[in-house]
């Protein structure tokens, strides 16, 4: 039971890696870069206006971390 678990998060891990940096290399770049991510436009990334690819990044990120995490600890 546990390796048929491993099996489907270490799928899960890479099919959201994969998705993760296809919806990354889609986005539209912001400008400012690092510079403006705390002040200015930039700082609506982390606010309400945040885009349905930005907040779908978000939740592949949130899989793939979470996917991570359990495989540590079921290693």
């Amino acid at each position: 039971m546990e390796a048929v678990l491993q099996i489907l998060l270490w799928i899960l891990f890479f099919a959201s890696g994969v998705v993760m940096s296809v919806v990354i290399l889609l986005q539209q770049g912001g400008g400012g870069g690092l510079a403006e991510a705390f002040g200015g436009v930039g700082a609506e990334t982390f606010g309400v206006r945040a885009s349905g690819a930005t907040k779908f990044t978000f939740g592949a990120a949130a899989v793939f971390l979470t996917c991570a995490v359990l495989l540590h600890a079921t290693w």
